[in-house]
């Protein structure tokens, strides 16, 4: 119906034109028109035009499609992993873009709930954690305010710690010390599941590149007892292992809020923690690794660059990995007045507005073509490429909240994983805002009718507050977390993003398993 209506919009507005030229013409050269002339220049010219147009844009978008459509390669079936069988013309197909995907290999969290995504997880179903008065921030008015702070976390004990921050020649504020602080623990867990990446034998990429060139790295029989005769190179070989050296991406979160100076410190100090990251690539004779650190305008936007990473991956054979990272804090008297100033604010005359939080999170991410996933000891959980979307309408808008274009993504992202009401998750950052629930509850039960929302719906930003940049890895850390230790091995989830004024993102994610769930 949409396209209906711009394409009458067009042409009512190219007739428009076309009569208007049309009439002052003859009557500035004061010709008199035949009625051939009337109705070929007046009626038969604008539809001609339009469907000009019409069909130039067609064309446009359809070369637009062809070349951001991913070139799925054709290898052989790992170990462990399923085949999939599949006719060259499939790997373009919308189907098949669709259908791209990656796997969870660990995920970390640092949050009010708990310090790891387990604890997290248990202490968001206990429901044991709930914003509560601060006894160190008031707003303007010098009345205490609602945060959700990480208990125990002493920032001047935490810096005693680190000596190396103080020596650096620039005094970090408080709130960056705190996102410090925060995001160590998740820092130094995706490390260790970086370094668990070795292979044991140190061979599993060496012999995918003897296998992609056809042979080994000679490529020829020679005899053992020519000694001192130079092997020959197999250029075909050298070329194979370099397409299929492993490569790792660094993707660091910080709040844009903090300085650039401090966001420097920052990233110089957490490359200082990282010299596990050179002892992997070392080990499996990587590429290298890769440090993207660019602030982000909004955290849903980190989607889009994940979702182009997933069909990058599908055009190369490479095998890669993405660790991303992220930590906000906004329990501080800065963040506080700036919340407030701008109407964002929970207060007792403002309960629309957001409750504080602070939290740190982190995801390890491996394409399609990584070796051994059946081998690990923790099964990976299986991410989809992110559905996104945009509101017309601002959920903070006056009046009621519609949920068409939330429960639009929610059913794409369920039939990707193959969900049905009972044996669905959905994670949120929604908080206590009435909008963002109605809107959340009344498109689970349009698309998934007879779904209870009350027990299939977590609310992370109920119990945590407003996470900031955070609460773009936080939702689906969560949920692999609750896959992991779920009950029921056919469970799925969807990790939901519904904080935003106008953007919803929606991932579906699924554990391990050797054959899909038929729905």
């Amino acid at each position: 119906m949409t396209k209906v209506l711009k394409a009458g919009a067009l042409w009512l507005a190219i007739t428009v034109v076309v009569w208007l030229f049309t009439i002052w013409h003859w009557q500035s050269s004061r010709h008199e028109a035949s009625t051939a002339e009337i109705v070929g220049q007046l009626f038969a010219l604008p539809v001609v035009l339009t469907a000009f147009f019409l069909l130039v844009l067609w064309a446009v978008q359809r070369l637009r499609a062809q070349a951001s459509a991913p070139v799925v390669p054709v290898v052989g079936p790992k170990a462990g992993v399923p085949a999939v069988t599949a006719n060259p013309t499939q790997g373009v197909s919308d189907e098949a873009q669709r259908q791209l995907s990656a796997w969870v290999l660990a995920e970390a969290v640092t949050l009010p709930a708990g310090s790891d995504a387990s604890a997290a997880w248990s202490g968001l179903q206990s429901q044991s954690v709930r914003p509560e008065l601060d006894s160190e921030l008031q707003d303007i008015n010098g009345l205490p305010i609602f945060t959700s702070r990480v208990a125990d976390l002493d920032v001047r004990d935490w810096l005693d710690a680190h000596a190396e921050l103080a020596q650096g020649g620039i005094a970090l504020p408080d709130e960056v010390l705190r996102g410090l602080a925060l995001l160590e623990a998740p820092l130094h867990q995706m490390l260790n599941a970086v370094s668990e990446l070795v292979p044991a034998d140190g061979g599993a990429f060496e012999q995918e590149a003897q296998a992609a060139s056809g042979g080994g790295v000679s490529g020829s029989d020679m005899k053992s007892h020519l000694s001192g005769v130079a092997v020959p190179v197999n250029k075909a070989a050298v070329q194979a292992r370099a397409a299929l050296a492993p490569q790792l991406t660094v993707r660091l979160l910080l709040p844009s809020s903090w300085g650039e100076h401090e966001r420097a410190a920052v990233v110089e100090w957490v490359r200082s923690q990282c010299g596990a990251l050179l002892d992997w690539a070392d080990a499996t004779r990587a590429k290298g690794v890769r440090w993207l650190v660019e602030a982000l305008e909004r955290p849903e936007d980190l989607w889009d660059e994940l979702d182009r990473q997933m069909v990058q991956w599908s055009r190369e054979p490479r095998p890669e990995l993405w660790l991303i990272l992220a930590v906000d804090s906004a329990v501080n008297e800065a963040r506080i007045e700036r919340m407030q100033a701008v109407g964002e604010l929970f207060t007792s005359s403002h309960q629309t507005g957001k409750v504080p939080g602070e939290a740190a999170a982190g995801l390890l991410l491996a394409n399609e073509h990584w070796p051994d996933l059946a081998q690990r000891a923790e099964p990976p959980v299986r991410m989809w490429r992110p559905v996104r979307a945009s509101r017309d309408k601002s959920a903070d808008a006056i009046g009621r909240v519609g949920s068409t274009v939330l429960g639009a993504a929610l059913q794409h992202a369920f039939s990707l994983n193959l969900a049905d009401k009972d044996r669905v998750l959905v994670v949120a950052d929604a908080d206590h805002r009435a909008s963002r629930t109605a809107e959340l509850f009344e498109a689970l039960q349009d698309v998934m009718p007879g779904v209870d929302p009350m027990l299939a719906v977590t609310r992370v930003g109920e119990s945590c507050g407003d996470l900031g940049v955070a609460r773009a890895l936080v939702p689906s850390a969560l949920a692999c977390a609750a896959l992991r230790a779920g009950d029921k091995p056919d469970q799925v989830a969807v990790a939901t993003h519904v904080q935003s004024s106008h953007d919803r993102v929606v991932v579906a994610l699924a554990p391990w398993r050797a054959e899909p769930v038929a729905a």
